[in-house]
């Protein structure tokens, strides 16, 4: 039988294999990468050209999905059998069937192509042997630095703090002002003559005091009398007095005063003059109306507070020891509290806590400019390492979202309800309930029972343990009228309020507390609702049981029956027998 292929126009047998038309086995492998064909799914045949010792190409065999958009210049073949291929759009003539078709080739793979006519494909092609690896190699491998966590949701933040020596460090160095020298130098003895010289020059009366020269160009009164040479030359400088030389000489004669100044007058005129540039020259006071870091007998403003340690309380320069200011303390400290106001109202918080605490060592006062301005840590650390003020610390620590600080401090304070209250702020409820826990003890032990349901109700969210709080209140006659009524407010539900009243009043009212039981229920009444009746039988029930040996017990009735008239009557009336009785 002879078997042909002819064109069609269509495919009859479904797509099974790919044709590649190459004779390099290289070329085969990078086709079938471009193609995205895996190799462990392709039987490869190669195909043997018309000439001796030549290959046409191949032919695959592919157990997946053939992709047509990737298939190139490579071209499909239908699987008319399971061991015989033609090329895609041709037809098998004459028509065979598949057992026919197995029975006359056998077992062997058969391709029929117009190129090289029909073919036998005896053996697959290994890809093992044709493949070689590459040397394996130890490989540096860059591991990335773990990526910031980013969460889903916030609970809760803070901030952590510096701790206090380097708070300290930082507002010496980058807040405080800086230690500065006064340029000027002592007069020398020329200048000193000279000075004297304008003194008896430029010094004249006015109503009987004498005055200086500094004022003389805003003065219009005639120069005091002068005998001799000296009279002459007053009178000729006082006529020339508006021209450049007098001028001259008189801001010669006000600058050397100036520099003859005592220390401590050029730095209150600082102070007067130009607050910033004073701080840097301004120097510590001491309790005791010293101040420190000058020699004994001299002050001098280049020895100033820079001398002190911003981490220890101050000790002194070694350069010398305290000066005795005399009137000049005082003056000096009213200057130093006028300038950190005056800060202050400039809202310039740091400089007036400098003041405070370096120039008149008010550590609360400079805590508290520092607090007023939110800088929160630094306030605290001064509470802390200076002023012995740990709730205040802990409170500006707690402003400040500094919460792990502010939970410590007042851990040292015993102040459970805010350690609590804090451990909540920060997402960690079971710790905040240790310490409401203890602050439930707490109350329990000063027989503060309602205190106590509360921080149960609000805090720990535990309301079975709130009212049974309050029942032990009621039955240990705690403060029991208000245990109580705090107990039956905390039930909305009218059924299982109902219940509950009943429930106290069965198991727990007695002759002894019967009357607190009577004033709870009375409060019930009031409320208008559908438990008015039964508060009402209730409280007939109580009544009868206890008037023998109580008979003041039935004014109690009247909260109840307050538009019973009758009723009233008829309880003055057994109240007064029963007075007459005992007598």
């Amino acid at each position: 039988m002879e078997l042909r292929i002819n064109p069609h126009h269509k495919n009859s047998f479904p797509i099974g294999g790919i044709l590649i038309k190459d004779a390099s086995v290289r070329q085969w492998m990078k086709e079938m990468q471009r193609m995205n064909l895996i190799s462990e799914n392709c039987q490869i045949f190669p195909i043997p050209g018309t000439t001796a010792n030549s290959v046409w190409g191949c032919l695959i065999i592919y157990a997946g999905k053939i992709d047509n958009y990737l298939l190139g210049k490579n071209e499909l073949c239908q699987q008319v059998s399971s061991n015989f291929f033609i090329p895609e759009k041709t037809i098998l003539y004459p028509a065979v069937t598949e057992k026919e078709m197995e029975s006359a080739l056998g077992s062997a793979m058969h391709i029929i192509h117009p190129d090289f006519g029909m073919t036998a494909l005896t053996d697959a092609l290994d890809l093992d042997q044709y493949i070689e690896l590459p040397a394996s190699g130890l490989a540096a491998v860059t591991v990335p630095e773990q990526g910031a966590f980013i969460p889903s949701s916030i609970h809760a933040f803070q901030i952590k703090s510096l701790s206090p020596e380097e708070v300290l460090k930082n507002l010496e160095e980058n807040i405080f002002p800086k230690k500065e020298k006064i340029k000027e130098e002592p007069l020398t003895i020329f200048e000193k003559l000279k000075l004297g010289f304008y003194k008896l020059l430029f010094s004249k009366s006015v109503n009987g005091r004498e005055t200086d020269g500094a004022a003389l160009r805003n003065q219009t009164e005639s120069i005091a009398p002068a005998n001799g040479l000296l009279s002459k030359f007053q009178s000729w400088l006082h006529r020339i007095s508006n021209n450049r030389f007098s001028k001259k000489l008189q801001q010669d004669f006000e600058d050397l005063e100036k520099r003859n100044q005592k220390q401590i007058d050029k730095l209150m005129d600082l102070f007067k003059n130009n607050l910033e540039e004073a701080l840097k020259y301004a120097i510590p006071l001491d309790e005791g109306g010293t101040a420190r870091g000058g020699n004994q007998s001299s002050f001098d403003l280049t020895k100033r507070w820079m001398d002190l340690s911003w981490l220890h309380h101050a000790k002194g320069s070694a350069s010398g020891g305290s000066i005795d200011l005399g009137n000049h303390y005082y003056d000096l400290q009213r200057q130093y509290y006028a300038s950190a106001q005056e800060l202050l109202d400039k809202k310039e918080y740091q400089k007036a806590a400098f003041v405070y605490l370096k120039l008149l060592k008010n550590y609360h006062s400079a805590a508290q400019a520092l607090e007023s301005g939110k800088y929160y840590q630094e306030a605290a650390t001064i509470y802390v390492k200076h002023a012995g003020n740990k709730l205040k610390a802990a409170e500006c620590y707690e402003h400040g979202k500094m919460t792990d600080e502010a939970i410590m401090l007042y851990k040292e304070l015993n102040e459970n309800e805010k350690v609590g209250d804090l451990y909540v702020s920060i997402n960690k409820n079971k710790d905040a309930n240790v310490y409401y826990e203890k602050v439930v003890d707490d109350y329990k032990l000063r027989n503060q029972y309602i205190k106590a349901s509360l921080i149960y109700k609000n805090k720990i969210k535990n309301t079975i343990g709130a009212q049974a709080l309050l029942l032990d209140g009621w039955r240990t006659n705690r403060d029991a009228s208000n245990c109580l009524n705090n107990y039956f407010s905390n039930i909305s539900d009218l059924k299982i309020l109902k219940n509950e009243i009943h429930d106290v009043y069965h198991n727990d009212v007695t002759e002894h507390n019967s009357e607190v039981f009577l004033t709870v229920i009375e409060h019930e009444y009031k409320k208008g609702n559908e438990l008015a009746e039964p508060m009402r039988e209730i409280a007939y029930e109580i009544v009868a049981k206890n008037v023998e040996k109580n008979p003041f017990i039935v004014s109690m009735l009247k909260g109840f029956n307050k538009n019973d008239t009758q009723l009233l009557k008829d309880t003055m009336k057994y109240k007064q027998q029963a007075k007459n009785k005992t007598k």
